[in-house]
């Protein structure tokens, strides 16, 4: 095991600093000056409305983005220093201000967008024009999709590829290359015959010459009186390097991310470093505010840490290609990677009320898994044999240690109950679905995303019945789904790249962009703290969005 523990910084300056931060940001408030940036937004073509604004700290390396209101914004609770100030909208450039900013000042930063002029050559069709109906459709949808999603096929994304392109594509599934010892699907599953209608299918409708299309999507409703009032927060990742194996990463990754119940801290993955990265939110300096744990899988190649969780005062995670489920114990530093018995690239895991570690496993003939809090042992089950592609996703554990897990490609919801130690399946009504993240509510609904179906189940563990809620919004591709404390589901549409919030009494949708143009990125998984921020991670950077965040602190 090798720690890199960043120092922290101190000093009168930083320590009178941390009380003057927004509520919700570092966990503290106080009565310390902070200050503001505000200003206009004009373009020189189409409205200006709910348009994001960046400020970035350059030295702390955190930046703050807010919307715009009838033209205007405001960032509220800025830190003393250095902001770059620009505005983010898709398929224009914008002017940058450079702004000192010193206690209790408030600076005018006016941006101007201009319009790059650069017009897309990619169709926008409907679902049927995209993918023509057929048995390539059906083997796509019903064994694939779930997993990939309508719009990872699609020009720009894979397309486009000839036949013997497809082929080494959709052989890629089955056939396992290092460091992975099992293939993600197993041969057995999916007969070689849909393969072949599977590669047919694509080298007709995405091959070379084909047209350039993609799914035609809706215009969101987005209010401005809602944004202008969040903010999200996004923090840069500490500087790459050498992995535990030697390996050099120019940039990092990231993808599950856990705020911590018990101190003022962040965990995430790192899945290009296949390390374990701690965020002190007490500490604002960078790169000292991160501490790092480097794994070492059984090769000289990478371990992919990818879910991550915090119980009873230790570290959890999950490792696709080292097939392991690991523990830390923060205040020793010391870890263990313990060994998967069927080696299917354990994915998700949450944790019951005695501390036993459960688990989704993704790849071949996937399973779901429990380390035993004091034996350390793992046991493993398959609960829904009668499917043979199942690819067990996201999984939650309720109040009453019941255990919940969504098979995507098979689309169904398992159900485990521990006092019968029996295991119950629920199909979703609308086949294919593709369910992803089940979350628990907190009148005990497990709610999880539908990313083909356009839709958010919703399963009643008293009755077993499962509602479903549509989308007004075509090919969203809802990803995760999670359940916040006052009842609010928040979902991420993929294809929109926005955080959405979706409130089951009044069936009203709620979007939040993403922090970034489009095409920068998408937020894999989210978390909530105790506060109402909504936490997750994005390319190199870890960001939280505060729905509330963009008003001015009590003085």
């Amino acid at each position: 095991m090798r720690v890199k523990n960043y120092s922290l910084a101190s000093g009168a300056m930083l320590a009178a600093l941390l009380l003057s931060v927004a509520p919700g940001s570092f966990g503290q408030t106080g009565n310390a000056p902070t200050g503001v940036i505000s200003g206009t937004v004009t373009a020189n073509k189409g409205l200006v409305r709910a348009v994001r604004v960046k400020a970035s700290d350059t030295v702390r390396k955190i930046s703050y983005i807010v919307f715009t209101k009838n033209g205007g914004y405001q960032v509220f609770n800025l830190l003393p220093g250095t902001y770059q100030v620009s505005a983010l909208q898709d398929g224009f450039d914008s002017t940058k201000v450079t702004v000192e900013l010193k206690p209790g000042e408030t600076k005018t930063a006016d941006l101007a967008l201009t319009d790059k002029g650069v017009a897309s050559n990619v169709e926008l069709v409907d679902l049927d024009t995209l993918y023509p109906p057929g048995p390539g459709r059906d083997v796509l949808f019903n064994e694939c999709a779930g997993c990939h999603s309508l719009e990872h096929i699609p020009w720009h994304k894979m397309a486009p590829r000839d036949e013997a392109g497809w082929k080494l594509a959709v052989d890629r599934m089955f056939i396992p290359r290092e460091p992975r010892e099992i293939p993600i699907v197993s041969p057995d599953e999916i007969s070689a015959e849909k393969r072949e209608a599977m590669v047919k299918y694509f080298a007709a409708n995405f091959g070379i010459g084909s047209k350039r299309r993609d799914l035609k999507l809706d215009d969101l409703p987005l209010d401005e009186n809602v944004l202008s009032q969040a903010r999200w927060v996004q923090y840069d990742m500490p500087p790459p390097g050498k992995a535990a194996s030697g390996r050099d990463v120019s940039r990092r990754g990231s993808h599950d991310i856990y705020p911590s119940a018990v101190s003022q801290a962040v965990w995430m993955v790192d899945t290009a470093m296949s390390s374990i990265l701690k965020m002190d939110l007490v500490n604002l300096n960078y790169p000292d505010r991160f501490q790092e744990w480097k794994l070492a899988g059984r090769t000289a190649l990478s371990v992919v840490p990818h879910g991550i969780i915090e119980s009873k005062g230790r570290v959890y995670w999950t490792e696709l290609d080292n097939s392991s489920v690991g523990e830390l114990d923060p205040k020793t530093g010391e870890h263990h990677q313990y060994r998967t018995p069927s080696k299917s690239a354990p994915h998700t895991l949450r944790a019951d009320s005695q501390g036993n570690i459960w688990y989704s496993s993704l790849y071949d003939a996937s399973r779901i898994g429990m380390l035993d809090a004091k034996t350390k042992q793992i046991t493993e089950w398959t609960p829904a044999p009668q499917y043979k592609n199942v690819h067990y996703y996201g999984m939650t554990v309720d109040k009453q240690d019941r255990v919940w897990a969504v098979g995507m490609t098979a689309h169904i919801i398992v159900g485990y109950e521990p006092k019968t130690k029996k295991w119950t399946t629920y199909p979703t009504p609308t086949q294919p679905s593709g369910p992803r993240r089940p979350s628990v509510a907190p009148d005990g609904m497990i709610w999880f995303s539908e990313n083909i179906a356009d839709r958010i189940g919703m399963l009643d563990p008293a009755t077993g019945k499962i509602t479903e809620y549509k989308s007004p919004f075509r090919h969203g591709g809802e990803y995760e789904c999670f359940a916040d404390a006052q009842g609010n589901i928040w979902v991420t549409l993929r294809a929109y790249e926005t955080l959405t919030k979706f409130d089951p009494k009044t069936k009203q949708y709620t979007h939040y962009p993403h922090p970034v143009p489009k095409g920068g990125g998408r937020i894999p998984k989210v978390e909530t703290d105790a506060k109402g921020n909504v936490w997750g991670a994005l390319g190199a950077t870890l960001l939280t969005l505060q729905p509330k965040g963009n008003v001015p602190a009590r003085q």
